[in-house]
């Protein structure tokens, strides 16, 4: 079973993913859009790239992953570097499907191939403020970044493109969940939603 977990950088997916993951133990794995960044060409500054685009993605082997797990059939995935802004080099990571992958990412619904490919999606629903200082922590702590390059990239890139490309999959999701993981009552309806999907795979 395939479970998205949508929403704009920042929004609280991965908090999400994990908490849903934490409930269904080794039954379930996580799988990340982010390591299916495109490496970024040589000489193109990252500070002038638009990495919420869907041209940032490696969307064929994204869908072709996806329609692997979902035949049961192990994949390797690619390690992105977010300091690099390129794959690892020669090194891959071993996913192997579980009856519950959750797939969480910012573009996992944008086209209606990928759509097709879900059993259930969530979208996780931040006010705009929250993201942005969430970005924040994260890129001056895990990226090395000044907090005058983020907020630069969020406001030519990042904004724009959660209003053009990010925030219409809403549209498509199941549930939407305000608050990510501080929505206990919603996350609890989320669970339940999937557990008893997931007897009906059994």
């Amino acid at each position: 079973m395939l479970v998205a977990i949508v929403g704009g950088s920042g929004a609280g997916k991965t908090s999400v993913a994990v908490k849903i993951k934490e409930h269904f133990g080794d039954a379930a794995d996580i799988l990340s859009m982010d390591d299916y960044y495109k490496n970024l060409e040589s000489g193109v500054d990252p500070r002038e790239f638009n990495f919420d685009s869907p041209k940032a993605f490696d969307f064929k082997l994204f869908i072709d992953h996806l329609k692997a797990l979902k035949a049961g059939k192990e994949i390797h995935t690619p390690i992105y570097s977010m300091v690099t802004y390129r794959r690892e080099s020669g090194i891959s990571k071993l996913f192997s499907p579980k009856p519950l992958i959750i797939v969480e990412g910012i573009l996992i619904l944008h086209t209606e191939e990928l759509r097709e490919l879900f059993d259930f999606s969530v979208y996780i629903d931040a006010p705009a403020d929250e993201r942005l200082i969430r970005r924040i922590e994260r890129d001056t702590r895990e990226r090395g970044r000044s907090i005058e390059s983020i907020i630069t990239q969020y406001r030519k890139f990042v904004a724009p493109s959660f209003k053009s490309f990010i925030e219409p999959q809403k549209y498509f999701c199941d549930i939407v969940l305000p608050d990510g993981v501080e929505n206990a009552i919603g996350l609890k309806v989320i669970v339940n939603a999937i557990e008893n999907m997931l007897k009906s795979y059994r």
